[in-house]
């Protein structure tokens, strides 16, 4: 069954179309047999031809062999002699029977029982005499009663009765003779036939030799002669069907008219569109998750790096930065003193005295941490001194806002005056919080900082103050960091979500033990917490916690306080939904930046 389909914007077109394609196919395939045909026919009469050929050379060679040898063959593909013998076998098994018939009848004259046998007993003119002879008897029986033996009438009876019995018995001579001949002709007749038969048995061993070669030529003759008759039966049949043209295939429903259009379906395609859509939206997703190879939630850092997970602060813009670490009500504030709460309980005596800040790789947020960690530890009553330990790229003078014409590294190359020493510990506006800031950037701030005269000063400024938060450099690529880790008692690893691989922080995390740092945990920075799979298990740091009332205090001229919008969009609702999508998006383009 074959289904023929056209798609046309013309309905009656396309029908047409359907139908004569099913017609022209079935044409086709007539045009194909007959030509079929035609070709079979003339390849069957050129085989007719040499086959015939064949025959005749065949039949010619049989003949001449056996007019040669003499063979001749009856209308029963028998031989003469072979016939003749069969004859002479039958007429021999005549012979003897008759022979025998005859003998057992001699055996019965012989024994004196002739007048006995069957043609003595049915010969007409001795049952005659026989019967005369019996009367002859019995009269002269009759008449011995009364007559004497030499009376006349009684020996003209005797004499009667010799005659006739004289008769009788060369009648039956005469009868038995025959028989003894009849007997001695069948056992020349039976000499005879054996004799001929020995004979004709020998010619037939002469014919059977001569009759081997006859065979394979006849074998062959009738090899050719069938297929000849095959070859000649096979082409009246090709040249029979080529004159009726038999069609191999014939149309059962005839293409109808549409009635209405085919396609496109409309709601069909857009089905399929969607589909394959998120099929493909969520096979790209998987491929970025699959490649990403970056620390996307907190149980990855610890089982990677078995190091204990003490904060989480989440993922806030760059925009928005800012007002959020003023703000103490907001999300980041919040987490950044759950931080301070779990460096309190890190050891057994508490927080560590001296503390140092770094991370794998720039960016990641250590800077910020550690001028965060001065301000919640310092609100706390604790004295807290903020050591910007970044002789390469410092940061940490920009956060307080203060300049960096003196600082570590002047203190560290007897750069500066005795009367300035104590100028190069600054106070600033949050309380009990002192800025050693980083100084002019020497050549070789890797020498500074392993110098003695480095650690002298970490030891001495543990006594005075209360806490010293040492911000490091990153540690990929540096030496900076492992040997300030040394000199702290602590040292907090900042790990940026989506953003430094693991492999690298491996490396950075095994160079600070390597050098005897005691890495008390870590901080994840940058997490997205409206991230949908972690969004329940960390909804504690919303941005919107603390928000009561008509609103939160913003710091001046760093957040827009919306005026002139829409009424709608200084409702917090509209504020929530916006902040989502825009984290939401930050955070797709961050993973995709992020995988390898």
């Amino acid at each position: 069954m074959l289904s023929i389909t056209f798609v046309d914007q013309k309905p009656r077109y396309a029908s047409d179309v359907a139908n004569q394609v099913a017609q022209s196919f079935i044409d086709q395939r007539l045009d194909q047999t007959s030509e079929t045909s035609d070709l079979a026919r003339q390849f069957i009469q050129e085989q007719v031809l040499q086959v015939k050929q064949k025959l005749q050379k065949s039949e010619e060679e049989l003949v001449t062999y056996a007019k040669d040898a003499g063979i001749t063959v009856t209308g029963d593909d028998k031989s003469l002699i072979g016939s003749n013998i069969e004859a002479l076998n039958t007429a021999l098994a005549t012979a003897i029977q008759d022979r025998l018939d005859a003998g057992r009848v001699v055996d019965q004259i012989d024994k004196g029982r002739g007048s006995s046998l069957s043609p003595v007993l049915e010969s007409d003119g001795l049952q005659k005499l026989s019967e005369k002879l019996a009367d002859l008897k019995s009269q002269y029986q009759q008449k011995l009663s009364i007559l004497k033996p030499g009376f006349p009438e009684m020996q003209q009876l005797q004499s009667q009765i010799k005659e006739l019995t004289r008769l009788y018995n060369n009648g039956v001579l005469t009868i038995t003779d025959s028989l003894r001949l009849k007997y001695q002709e069948a056992q020349n007749k039976e000499a005879d036939l054996k004799s001929k038969l020995a004979e004709m048995e020998k010619q037939q061993v002469v014919f059977n030799d001569k009759n081997i070669k006859y065979t394979i030529l006849k074998r062959e003759v009738d090899s050719n002669r069938s297929q000849y008759d095959s070859l000649i039966t096979k082409l009246n049949e090709v040249g029979v069907s080529s004159e009726l043209k038999t069609q191999s295939a014939a149309i059962v429903d005839f293409a109808t008219l549409p009635v209405s259009p085919y396609s496109p379906r409309l709601i069909i395609n857009l089905a399929i569109a969607l589909a394959l859509f998120m099929a493909l939206t969520a096979s790209i997703i998987y491929i970025i998750e699959l490649l990403n190879n970056t620390f996307t939630n907190p149980e990855q850092v610890e089982r990677e790096l078995g190091l204990a997970m003490l904060g989480i602060l989440p993922l806030v813009d760059d925009r928005e930065l800012t007002a959020s670490i003023a703000d103490q009500k907001s999300g980041l504030s919040e987490a950044y003193r759950s931080l301070r709460t779990s460096l309190q309980f890190s050891g057994a005596e508490g927080a560590p005295r001296s503390l140092l800040v770094t991370s794998s790789e720039p960016s990641e947020g250590k800077s910020t941490t550690s001028f965060k960690l001065g301000q919640d530890f310092a609100a706390l009553g604790a004295k807290v001194l903020l050591i910007d330990g970044d002789l390469r790229k410092p940061n940490l003078h920009r956060l307080f806002g203060l300049d960096n014409a003196i600082g570590l590294s002047n203190l560290l190359t007897n750069t500066v005056r005795k009367e300035d020493v104590a100028g190069i510990f600054r106070t600033t506006k949050y309380p009990n919080v002192t800025v050693l800031t980083s100084g002019t950037i020497p050549p070789n701030p890797a020498d500074l900082l392993s110098s003695p005269k480095m650690a002298l000063i970490v030891t001495n400024l543990g006594k005075r103050f209360d806490l010293v938060i040492v911000d490091a450099p990153p540690i990929v690529g540096l030496s900076d960091a492992p040997i300030l880790s040394r000199l702290a008692e602590g040292t907090l690893v900042v790990i940026s979500t989506n953003q430094v691989t693991r492999k690298a922080a491996k490396t950075a995390l095994k160079r600070l033990r390597a050098a005897g740092a005691n890495v008390i945990g870590a901080a994840m920075s940058k997490f997205a917490v409206n991230k949908f799979d972690y969004n329940y298990a960390y909804k504690y740091m919303n941005y919107q916690y603390y928000e009561h009332g008509a609103g939160t205090p913003k710091i001046e001229g760093k957040v827009d306080d919306g005026a002139g919008q829409p009424a709608h969009a200084k409702s917090p609702a509209f504020k929530r939904l916006v902040r989502r999508l825009r984290s939401g998006v930050d955070g797709f383009v961050d993973r995709a930046k992020s995988a390898p």
